[in-house]
């Protein structure tokens, strides 16, 4: 049976190279494969969550943008693109959006290229990209569940029950911390965690891709619609890759500071 491998949390940032994003996806998911044992057949989505500022999908839809040992191949959606490398292998890099809220809350909209504004209020957000089609995540990031806005998305996941919504972690949480307080209030209403890489403005995570994703059973045909419609089937899907140590942790958020 194929195996679906989803990073649901992908950013490319400026200074990255587009060959070692891409070829380091490729060998992220390779080794998440073989972790699960799903190793023979298998595709692997990166689930791009570009801020307002970025437009690297349509770039690489335009051919703005290249890599030496990579191409981007149309599909038959104008959600996604085919990086096929000059040996064979494919990723298939789907079209999404990251949405800051008036309160300083991130919202994923994965699978639209949706354009939708900053500084609105979270449901409005929220309701917006289920319009769209598109699935609607609310990531942890360190230190933004905090406080007033960790009280805003405790409030949103009890309010909106019964409504299209997904929590997401990511790679640079602590391996060995215990899961944040609302990850388990969003089980206990059974709300699904979507794990991504989330890879940092800094050079040396332009291979991060892929590190740190879920598999879902199926996916060959590499179509945007049907892996949507297979996350919001699955509930809970199992993870693979692995989070941040304390070292990786640690100078992660110094930077992050200091930039």
């Amino acid at each position: 049976m194929s195996t679906s491998l989803v990073d649901a949390h992908v950013h490319f940032h400026a200074c990255y190279d587009l060959e070692i994003f891409l070829d380091g996806a490729l060998r992220n998911l390779r080794t998440g494969a073989a972790e699960l044992g799903d190793d023979s057949a298998w595709t692997g989505y990166l689930l791009l969550t570009e801020a307002r500022d970025a437009r690297w999908f349509r770039r690489w839809q335009d051919g703005r943008e290249r890599a030496r040992a990579w191409m981007f191949e149309p599909t038959t959606e104008k959600e996604s693109l085919c990086a096929v490398r000059e040996t064979g292998e494919r990723l298939v890099v789907v079209a999404g959006r990251q949405i800051v809220s008036r309160a300083g809350l991130e919202v994923l909209a994965l699978g639209r290229d949706l354009e939708l504004p900053d500084d609105l209020p979270l449901e409005d957000i929220l309701e917006r990209v289920r319009e769209s089609g598109a699935l609607p995540v609310l990531p942890w990031g360190f230190g933004k569940w905090w406080g007033r806005r960790g009280t805003a998305v405790a409030r949103v996941l009890r309010e909106q029950q019964g409504r299209e919504l997904f929590l997401g972690d990511n790679s640079g949480r602590l391996r060995h911390g215990a899961p944040p307080r609302l990850f388990r209030e969003a089980r206990e209403l059974g709300i699904p965690v979507l794990p991504g890489s989330d890879p940092l403005p800094f050079p040396r995570h332009a291979g991060r891709a892929g590190s740190y994703g879920f598999a879902l059973p199926g996916g060959m045909e590499e179509s945007t619609a049907d892996l949507l419609r297979r996350i919001r089937a699955a509930g809970q899907p199992r993870s693979f890759g692995r989070r941040a140590g304390l070292s990786r942790f640690l100078r992660d958020q110094v930077e992050m500071q200091l930039s």
